[in-house]
């Protein structure tokens, strides 16, 4: 009966392989281009995208996503104009992009409509804004999501097919299932009172004064803190409807998190440890006495966010919060194999760029 039972689940198995291979199949030998985009519509194209528009605000997430594909290099871009003042990623990978003038992240559908794209790709924030004008217009657009591990994923796999590589859409998931799964791993053997609390604040400052927020339970950052074991103190009490909510000084010494790590994505976060060094209110905190208030890494972009190199941000962080269980992680070897395997940069001089900006800030960390 055993037997019968697991010859039966073979047999299914292998039934379900042969249709998604017979199907992914059908989908590369046909003469359209289609995926299914994150608003849960089907865009069919007669020729693979060459002249490509990304438009709106985040425009930064869908660009990550599409410069893990060989296909960009050779592609006529428009890119929106970036309010990350880390650096020009994407002109870094591709020079010529520095040459050739920005969109507004706030253009109309008629000013993107006259842009004459192939593909129009945007953040699935811009749906009712703008995809259903450029659907009314003509213009083919997608919209993504890439707010979580999951959209990566599933995303990632959509785009594969509207480019027709599949390979290459499959090789990057698993290259972050690989990673994410060898830190879930090594986690799943702490015992409830070994986690540790870590807060996560996002610093901004306007003069002298200086602001700390909390991200939503369902943002990215916070499965980053649980997805390394430990726990996010704030989670439940970010009230706002959609965004980072402000907390106050009083309520991050309730808190006592063991760690704090501070997030910027417009300054490098080591303008506000440096802040926090200098602070006699923050001085009187345990976690500042235990000098376990970080500043968070980055290079061109700030890794704890849901970018595409959100995943080193995920082994930076596993190793803040638990330093022997991760002592074999080495993260410049880790930053460097990053860009080698999911943005085949490979040039020695413009990965020590990367390994630089990496070092600087995170430098602060351990003064």
């Amino acid at each position: 009966m055993k037997n019968r039972s697991l010859l039966l689940i073979l047999l299914l198995l292998s039934s379900l392989l042969f249709a998604q291979a017979s199907a992914e199949s059908s989908m590369l030998n046909s003469d359209y281009y289609m995926a299914t985009d994150a608003n849960n519509r089907t865009l069919k194209l007669e020729k693979k995208p060459s002249h490509l528009l990304i438009a709106g605000k985040a425009g930064n997430m869908p660009a990550n996503a599409l410069f893990l594909f060989e296909e960009v290099q050779s592609m006529d871009l428009t890119l929106p104009k970036t309010d990350q003042g880390l650096g020009d990623f994407f002109a870094f990978i591709r020079p010529d992009l520095a040459q050739k003038p920005r969109i507004s992240q706030t253009a109309s559908a008629e000013e993107i409509a006259s842009r004459n794209s192939d593909l129009v790709l945007m953040k699935a924030t811009h749906f009712e804004s703008t995809a259903k004008k450029l659907d009314q217009l003509g213009i083919p657009n997608y919209t993504m999501n890439l707010e979580s591990y999951e959209d990566w994923k599933a995303e990632l796999s959509e785009l594969g097919k509207l480019l027709k590589n599949t390979s290459r859409a499959q090789q990057l998931i698993q290259l972050y299932e690989t990673r994410v799964k060898f830190i879930t791993d090594r986690v799943a053997s702490l015992k409830p009172q070994d986690k540790k609390t870590i807060l996560l604040l996002q610093a901004e400052r306007s003069d002298a004064a200086y602001a700390y927020k909390i991200a939503p339970d369902s943002w990215m950052q916070t499965w980053m803190v649980e997805t390394v074991g430990a726990i996010p103190v704030w989670k439940g009490a970010n009230k706002a409807a959609n965004g980072w909510s402000t907390v106050s000084f009083e309520q991050i010494a309730a808190w006592n998190p063991d760690l704090v790590i501070l997030l910027s994505y417009k300054d490098a976060s080591d303008i506000y440890l440096k802040a926090v060094q200098t602070s006699e209110l923050w001085s009187l905190l345990d976690v500042f006495k235990q000098g376990n208030v970080k500043a968070s890494p980055h290079d061109m972009m700030n890794y704890i966010q849901p970018v595409a190199s959100w995943i080193l941000g995920l082994q930076w962080l596993a190793k803040e919060a638990y330093p022997a269980l991760f002592a074999d992680v080495d993260m410049e070897y880790e930053v460097q194999r990053f860009y080698q395997e999911f943005y085949n940069i490979h040039d020695r001089a413009k990965l020590e760029v990367l390994l630089d900006l990496y070092r600087t800030s995170v430098a602060s960390n351990t003064l």
